[in-house]
């Protein structure tokens, strides 16, 4: 079985740090099958599957290209969230605050994926970092107390773009393969 990659924004290890602690904090209260090892924390840009080498490559010429034209900005955190049916969400997850630098950057790399033929994701992005997958509480999640838990609102700023591959068996999963620098670092 081959491994899958994905192009992803990196959080630094203070914040990976933070989110850590705040793990330990909510993980009694909302259960949850699997939560995410602090070093797998990010913020997803693009998923890419199978790679080849030589798509590989061609997608690391591209993204240098994409890294030069966005300098590093500034990227909030909101509020807590989940995907899926309310009754038993898949997955669980931090938001961050609408940026228009975001969308620009996720807009770009999705452009050059593109040229190198991989056939990515058409929902609507939805910037956020996943903390859990799988509920197996009773009852539901309530939507309702999620605000009273969503106490982190700083601010990091996004240096990089990160080529992960994903290693199913490891913990921590994901492994970077490949960091393009945007303007300023």
């Amino acid at each position: 079985m081959k491994n899958h990659f994905f192009l992803a924004i990196p959080l630094p290890g203070s914040w990976k740090e933070e989110f850590s602690f705040y793990i330990q904090k909510i993980n009694s209260k909302f259960p949850f099958a699997r939560w995410v090892h602090p070093d797998d924390l990010h913020i997803t840009l693009a998923f890419l599957g199978s790679v080849d080498e030589d798509q590989k490559e061609k997608l690391k010429v591209l993204l240098r290209k994409v890294a030069k034209e966005h300098a590093t900005f500034p990227l909030s955190f909101s509020e807590l969230g989940t995907f899926g049916n309310q009754h038993s969400p898949r997955i669980f997850w931090y938001g961050t605050e609408e940026s228009y630098a975001l969308h620009e950057l996720r807009k770009d790399v999705y452009q050059a994926c593109e040229k190198v033929g991989f056939q990515l994701d058409t929902r609507p992005f939805h910037p956020h970092i996943t903390l859990a997958r799988k509920w197996v509480g009773p009852g539901s999640i309530s939507r309702d107390t999620l605000p009273e838990y969503s106490t982190i609102k700083n601010t990091f700023n996004v240096r990089s773009i990160i080529l992960y591959e994903t290693h199913i068996n490891k913990i921590p999963k994901y492994e970077a393969k490949a960091e393009f620098p945007l303007i300023g670092e």
